[in-house]
């Protein structure tokens, strides 16, 4: 597997500032905007904010795949674990 470059999780969603997902550290990810309705803001961010255990949960997932004997190729799967990791456009 790749080497991730993003800011290493987990990421929260601050309500302090509707829609801003922090690392850890602090630093800002993401600022959400209000695109169609507070539901949708706070869903946005919240999605966002659990981006690291979603990369996380799938890359453990292809390993166990991978160190099994399962014919599976995940193609999709890998294909997405790259593209977080800026390896594909």
């Amino acid at each position: 597997m790749g080497e991730t470059q993003f800011t290493p999780g987990p990421w929260r969603v601050r309500f302090g500032n509707i829609g801003h997902v922090t690392a850890e550290n602090g630093a800002l990810v993401a600022k959400c905007q209000r695109l169609t309705s507070l539901c949708n803001l706070q869903a946005n961010a919240r999605l966002i904010a659990a981006a690291p255990d979603l990369y996380e949960a799938l890359e453990r997932v292809i390993k166990i795949i991978d160190d099994s004997s399962w014919c599976l190729k995940l193609t999709e799967e890998r294909a997405a674990l790259a593209k977080a990791r800026g390896e594909t456009p």
